[in-house]
């Protein structure tokens, strides 16, 4: 598959690739490849050459994804920052990936000012053209800088190769095709945001509608109104349009796909009349490793076509197997080691996550650096929270260990939407117990639980397990 706009505009023509929701724009194949070409002689007038990185700072735009198709036909690699940065955090990961241009919206000029060499998307549009000849990236080059949010943000280098493997995997993953049409509810500045739906499906000729910034009433009638049929997107919006004053009974029915990289509660999933599907990946390894099914949504458990998994280190049993899970996404190969023998060698790419697998099913258990020890056994969070989010009245739960090692538990009753929510007196703490002392084995039950507000979470939608540490109490060394 081929994310050259020159090639999909001479296969889709006057198809619709591009919606602006807000302005109501509509762009073709055919326009978005005369809109790169133009954009990369932009580029190359403000000194962009094979090689360099174009840093974008926006919400979601048409002009995003033209810059990205612009970079590729020079050569360059397309560096999405997330607009929700402040002048504090945005400062490293521009930094790391050095780019020889920041491209920006009026409204981000703050979020910008400290760097040279910065230009708005309205002076872009005035730039004169420079003559260029198209050089686009070799398989092995950069074509899409992300920076990925951990413990600390750190910027990862896709290759052309990868990006458009991830979109080949993921458009047979889920069988996306030229009918379909996505909704941006993430940043495109967000690994699943950009890879997920929307490259994959202007690989294969899709429509993506762009919501500038994501808001739960214009997403809704957005659906309705284009006809969407897949929406990828974290637990907070899916909370967020699962709310009653936002839905007001929308037509959904155009809907095949909404996928979900996190646990979501099962009362947001019963507020959707399609299933959330539960999708697994690591930007690194590809954003689609595993996903659900229609009948199990909630478990990301069947490979991707072509996708090869293997646990490292795992402890084996008659039942299953436990160990980091290691994948070996398809086409991809390292350079020949030192012995010089001119041999690629296949690459396993480690996730960082523990799985367990039984009857070919892969199941996650949590992150390899989460796990703790108590009374001399293994204790996985995300195993814990899981159980406890299945007991009645909780919306959602983080478990961490106490400072003398045994699992604590924070749970939010389903009336908790922010961090000004109040704690919901109606989730009793000893019931909650008691549900998990019937499912979990004695170690992993929680010697306390409390009820608070709203969890805090990364910019992924994943519990930022440091600051509920930081919040509630703990040994943060643990």
């Amino acid at each position: 598959m081929s994310l050259s706009a020159t090639r999909l505009g001479d296969l889709w023509g006057d198809r619709t690739a591009l919606v602006d929701e807000r302005a109501d724009e509509r762009v073709t194949y055919a326009e978005l490849a005369a809109h790169a070409r133009d954009a990369a002689g932009r580029l190359a007038a403000l000194g962009v050459e094979s090689g360099d990185a174009v840093a974008v700072v926006s919400r979601n735009r048409v002009e995003c994804l033209v810059v990205l198709f612009a970079a590729r036909r020079l050569g360059a690699s397309f560096a999405p920052v997330s607009h929700r940065l402040t002048p504090a955090t945005v400062t490293d990961p521009v930094e790391r990936i050095d780019p020889a241009v920041v491209l920006h919206e009026v409204a981000q000029r703050d979020l910008v000012r400290g760097f040279d060499d910065t230009c708005s998307f309205e002076a872009f549009r005035h730039r004169e053209r420079a003559d260029h000849d198209p050089s686009p990236p070799a398989p092995g080059e950069t074509l899409v800088s992300l920076v990925v949010d951990g413990e600390e943000r750190r910027v990862l280098d896709l290759s052309r190769r990868a990006v458009e493997r991830n979109c080949a995997t993921s458009a047979a993953g889920w069988g996306l095709g030229r009918r379909d049409r996505a909704l941006t509810l993430l940043p495109l500045s967000d690994a699943d945001g950009l890879l997920r739906f929307v490259c994959p499906l202007l690989s294969v000729g899709g429509s993506v509608v762009l919501l500038r910034a994501f808001d739960p009433a214009d997403a809704l009638a957005a659906v309705e109104r284009r006809g969407v049929t897949c929406a990828t997107a974290g637990v907070t919006e899916f909370r967020e349009l699962a709310g009653e004053e936002h839905r007001d009974d929308p037509d959904l029915s155009s809907v095949s796909w909404l996928a979900t990289r996190t646990r979501v509660a099962p009362a947001i999933r019963e507020a959707f009349p399609v299933p959330l599907v539960r999708a697994y990946g690591r930007p690194a390894a590809g954003v689609d490793l595993l996903r659900g099914t229609p009948d199990e949504p909630e478990t990301a458990s069947r490979p991707f076509p072509g996708v090869e998994l293997r646990l490292d280190g795992g402890q084996a049993t008659p039942e299953s197997d436990v160990g980091e899970l290691l994948a070996r996404p398809p086409d991809v190969e390292v350079p020949a080691d030192a012995s010089g023998d001119g041999e690629g060698v296949e690459q396993w790419v480690a996730t960082g996550d523990l799985f367990r697998r039984a009857d070919g099913r892969y199941e996650r258990v949590g992150r390899v650096d989460e796990r703790f020890e108590y009374e001399g056994r293994s204790v996985h969070p995300r195993t814990v929270e899981a159980v406890l989010e299945a007991a009645p009245g909780v919306l959602a739960a983080g478990v961490f260990p106490g400072d003398d090692g045994a699992p604590r538990a924070v749970v939010v009753g389903d009336v908790a939407a922010d961090e000004d929510t109040t704690a919901d007196d109606e989730v009793a703490t000893d019931a909650v117990r008691e549900f998990a002392v019937e499912r979990l084995a004695a170690h992993e039950v929680p010697q306390a639980v409390e009820v608070g507000g709203a969890l805090p979470r990364r910019p992924t939608g994943d519990l930022d397990r440091a600051a509920l540490r930081e919040r509630f109490g703990g040994d943060k060394d643990t």
